[in-house]
């Protein structure tokens, strides 16, 4: 229904959730993003808390769940066809001769119209693709910021590169002036329905679908053959918006009713989906309602002060997926949702390592906030109970300051398991700082452990160990090898279970020194991939 950063397979949450809970137990996601493990929780009749820092990801977390009668919704947008679709498709008229088309797609090449996408009038509806007249160059240029009438964000990013954001740039800036134009018109009378709940149903949409109306959305090319030909030229199709803020040289501007409209279809279509659901939201105000009859409660506030406001020993289990180091800093990434809803945001108490010098986000401040969450975790859940944590990093600091922190509570860890995605997805920023799976550690709450330190081993002094455990788990494949994120997976799994750490930087070392890389596989020395 939306996008959302790192989200997590909803089938692997519930079957923790049905692991370690019974029906009726208290449920808490301390970082609970667009609300999987929230979700999951009430289908299988749990009562659940998410809490999160950033407006948005509540936002999404509560509309993933909302139940509103499907003729309500359907009536609301016949409304607003009747009353804006026109006007909005008026934006994008494409005349040729004495005939009218509407524009779908426009391809923008270095601030230059170099294509008009539309469909003929015959019942073939045909795609059409010119280039530009002088009266759609007209048209475009007729649109600029200075005169739309409506609200649009005019905030400024924060400077980081790493998301290809520049603190010169204003959210606005993601968007052709004509699009723009649409979009605020869009939200404008979004604003006037009366009834909350299907306003945010359609702002809803609104969010979901903003993403591919703005200037983000990358032209591909490709080669092949059409109708039996080669072709002559590159057939170019429509790319997504993917992370960040990456402008590309090439792009869509793509008729923003279109975007809307798609969107709302697909989310009209998962609702209908929820109605043959079997559960019902009574959502608290606060965590004692939880007690009685309540079954819901979300928060948007930092985990770490949420978390003080809840009672001792009261959770019967928490899984929660926390920022992880510098993989992704999501309120800058969430910046175009927020400013469209008008969100006030917190960046001060984000948890979180961010490239972006305007926030001064360090590692120290980092540390000390995400240790304190957990620290809150553990004396809100109940002894003999259970902490699931997901994590993924590369960073050998941040691996460390983890495994030794929550081993001076009294959590226990019971298991280590790895998450693998069903798909490779770019949204889970495998680029830099991340492993192509999560690991999901299991803790379990005993106020009797003896705490014993971890012991961290280090690779250099032990290479002979590490070779013997590597060479083993290669052996173990029958000659497939296995992948650098598999071998990790490996390690880390073995390690911990004995108490043991190290530094997963120099492991690199050992497999670059004793083993052989064919493709992305290490094998034996001598041994042939399979």
């Amino acid at each position: 229904m939306h996008k959302y950063w790192s989200k997590k397979p909803y089938n692997i949450l519930q079957d923790f959730i049905l692991r370690y809970t019974k029906k009726g137990d208290i449920v808490i996601d301390p970082f609970c993003g667009s609300g999987i493990s929230i979700t999951e929780s009430i289908f299988t009749g749990r009562k659940a808390v998410g809490i999160d820092i950033n407006p948005s990801a509540v936002f999404i977390a509560k509309q993933m769940l909302s139940k509103i009668p499907m003729n309500l919704i359907q009536e609301e947008f016949s409304r607003f066809e009747s009353e804006i679709k026109d006007e909005i498709n008026s934006f994008y008229n494409v005349r040729r001769g004495d005939k009218k088309f509407v524009g779908t797609h426009f391809i923008w090449e270095n601030g230059k119209l170099t294509e008009v996408w539309y469909k003929n009038n015959t019942k073939s509806r045909r795609k059409v693709i010119e280039e530009p007249t002088e009266e759609d160059l007209e048209l475009a240029s007729f649109f600029s910021y200075e005169k739309i009438p409506y609200f649009y964000p005019q905030d400024n990013f924060f400077h980081n590169s790493r998301i290809n954001a520049n603190r010169e740039n204003h959210i606005y800036d993601l968007f052709t002036p004509r699009n723009l134009m649409a979009l605020s018109l869009l939200m404008d009378r979004m604003e006037k329905i009366e009834n909350l709940d299907i306003r945010e149903f359609f702002r809803f949409c609104f969010t979901a679908s903003i993403g591919q109306a703005s200037k983000m959305v990358f032209v591909v090319k490709r080669r092949g053959k059409f109708n039996g030909k080669s072709r002559e030229t590159e057939k170019k199709e429509v790319g997504s918006w993917v992370i960040g803020y990456w402008l590309p040289k090439e792009n869509f501007e793509i008729n923003v009713w279109n975007c809307f409209e798609n969107r709302y279809k697909r989310i009209l279509k998962a609702k209908k989906g929820l109605e043959y659901k079997k559960y019902s939201i009574n959502e608290a105000n606060d965590f004692e309602e939880l007690f009685d009859s309540k079954n819901l409660l979300l928060l948007n506030a930092p985990s770490q002060n949420a978390l003080k406001k809840i009672p001792d020993n009261s959770v019967d289990y928490v899984i929660t997926d926390p920022p992880h180091g510098n993989r992704q800093p999501y309120l800058e990434l969430s910046m175009m949702w927020n400013s469209w809803l008008k969100k006030d945001v917190d960046y001060e108490d984000e948890i979180v390592i961010s490239e972006s010098k305007d926030r001064e986000k360090h590692i120290s401040n980092y540390y000390k906030l995400l240790n304190e969450a957990f620290a809150e975790i553990e004396r809100i859940l109940k002894p003999n109970h259970y902490f699931s944590l997901m994590f993924n990093s590369l960073d050998d600091e941040t691996w460390i300051n983890l495994i030794t922190y929550t081993n001076r509570l009294d959590f226990e860890l019971e298991k280590v398991e790895t998450l693998e995605y069903s798909a490779n997805s770019v949204v889970q920023d495998t680029r830099r700082a991340g492993l192509k799976t999560d690991f999901i550690l299991t803790f379990r709450k005993n106020p009797d452990r003896i705490v014993k330190d971890i012991e961290l081993i280090s690779v250099k002094k032990n290479k002979d160990y590490f070779v013997e455990l590597v060479g083993d788990y290669l052996e173990n494949s029958r000659g497939k090898g296995l992948e650098t994120y598999q071998i990790l997976n490996l390690l880390i799994s073995d390690l911990l279970q004995q108490g043991k750490f190290f530094k997963l930087s120099e492991i690199l070392n050992i497999l670059k020194t004793h083993f052989k890389r064919q493709e992305n596989m290490w094998t034996m020395r001598g041994h042939e991939w399979i």
